[in-house]
């Protein structure tokens, strides 16, 4: 009896042994930490002068200066946007005077009722957790709603590109195609990504101003995009100021200083718009 008891004893510890020694195999990676964006629209009707810029008066308010920098961007999806059915979005952007092409590839998740958790939990079972630093888990923070992206950068050369000229929709996809990363690539099966892109058409190009401001320690961006509606021609203005922080604490003190300040000068608008959603739509 003393030996079967000592049996036992042994094959418990042997057990336990193992099960710390391959605690990833029954333990999830934590969470992605994300970083947090906030993004407010301003009135383009009362900021934006006869020339699509910031008028005089809100450029002195918000310490912008009259100065900006152009940038240039496309999206790749296919006719009926699979990829961004499944929350994949495939972005080439350059800005003035680079000589790099910017890669973005984008997983969305929904965060409903602010439950930033839920939505880095259900990214963590797709296998976007800890472990893989290749990606940037950010939390978009607007004015009604909140959305988790995950994104994958990359760049290549624009060399034999002129100034804020992006590539033709066949080059597009062989840069995209060449570069997608594989959690994008395998999907829904095995080359799923790269072989629904090779179908994929042009959203865009879209022009934008991009100016650099600050206020009461707030440092932050104001872009002024411009979307041309290709079916019926109408053009469409957004303004959008938005900055970083890197907690949660910290976006909510600065988000609710700034939309404070905005709405104080009547410019602040009361709902959310998707730059990226707005361009897929228009075609």
């Amino acid at each position: 009896m003393k030996k079967m008891n000592s049996m036992r004893k042994l094959f418990v510890y042997v057990m336990i042994v193992v099960l710390l020694t391959n605690s990833e195999v029954f333990y999830a990676k934590s969470n992605m930490v994300p970083n947090y964006e906030v993004k407010l629209l301003l009135d383009s009707d009362k900021v934006l002068n006869s020339s699509e810029e910031l008028k005089k008066d809100y450029r002195s308010i918000l310490n912008t200066g009259k100065n900006y920098k152009m940038i240039s961007v496309l999206y790749i999806d296919t006719e009926d946007k699979a990829f961004n059915s499944e929350g994949w979005i495939n972005r080439i952007r350059v800005k003035e005077d680079s000589s790099k092409f910017e890669l973005s590839y984008k997983k969305r998740y929904a965060v409903s009722d602010g439950n930033i958790t839920a939505a880095l939990d259900k990214a963590n079972t797709e296998g976007f957790d800890s472990s893989d630093t290749n990606y940037e888990a950010q939390i978009d923070w607007g004015y009604n709603n909140m959305t988790l992206s995950i994104t994958r950068n990359k760049e290549v050369s624009n060399k034999g590109y002129g100034e804020l000229e992006l590539p033709k929709k066949s080059e597009a996809i062989s840069i995209l195609k060449e570069e997608m990363p594989g959690k994008e690539v395998n999907w829904k099966g095995d080359n799923w990504g790269t072989k629904l892109i090779e179908n994929g058409k042009k959203y865009g190009e879209v022009y934008y101003k991009k100016y650099e401001g600050e206020y009461e320690g707030i440092s932050f961006a104001v872009e002024v995009w411009e979307i041309v509606n290709q079916t019926t021609g109408g053009t469409e203005y957004i303004t959008e100021l938005s900055f970083k922080e890197d907690t949660y604490e910290a976006a909510n003190v600065r988000r609710a200083q700034m939309m404070k300040v905005l709405d104080d000068y009547g410019i602040l608008v009361h709902g959310d718009s998707l730059k990226t959603q707005k361009v897929l739509n228009s075609r």
